[in-house]
């Protein structure tokens, strides 16, 4: 009685290669975009959670709180920061100082980030909770191949919201129709 050969051969092994490796290729591209819209959410959220913290100590404090994205010097800056910050600006020179009041940080990684707001680098919240500048966050994947974008919008009544995609064409919408990145 021969003895039974166990494990498989040098063709099978191949074939199987072969079919995972077309799978993986055939993937690739939806899991990039889903990457990348899992970052650009992830970053909408954050941002978002910071305005409220903002509004809300501004309220608690009754100190005007600034919600803005800083570069390597501390500077706030309208595109492309580094992090973004929650901090109380004691001496209004849109910096965060050392010895200025900070609540919150973040880094932002893998995302690109606009501030459109009445021209400034920042957002400031009153103690009544209102907002001294409307305008909107511009969150947009790193990743050029995927042109989809979202926005956080604020209001002067300090009201925050996020962008939806009311027509169901997986393009967020805002007032002046889908957005797109081109930042």
């Amino acid at each position: 009685m021969k003895p039974q050969k166990e494990g498989f051969s040098l063709i099978e092994l191949l074939v199987c290669i072969g079919i995972v490796s077309l799978l993986i290729t055939i993937s690739l591209p939806s899991m990039t975009s889903l990457t990348g819209r899992q970052r650009v959410a992830a970053q909408i959220v954050e941002i978002r959670n910071a305005l409220q913290l903002a509004r809300s100590l501004a309220v608690m404090e009754g100190e005007v709180w600034k919600v803005c994205m800083l570069d390597t010097q501390q500077n706030c800056v309208k595109q492309n920061g580094d992090t973004l910050t929650v901090f109380r600006d004691d001496n209004n020179d849109n910096q965060r100082g050392h010895d200025e009041k900070r609540k919150n940080v973040s880094s932002i990684e893998g995302v690109k980030i606009k501030l459109s707001a009445s021209n400034r680098t920042y957002i400031r919240f009153k103690r009544t909770g209102e907002s001294m500048e409307s305008g909107n966050f511009q969150v947009c994947s790193s990743d050029p191949n995927f042109a989809q974008g979202r926005q956080v919008i604020i209001y002067r009544s300090g009201r925050i919201r996020l962008s939806k995609d009311t027509n169901g064409d997986g393009y967020h919408e805002s007032w002046s129709g889908s957005i797109t990145c081109s930042l």
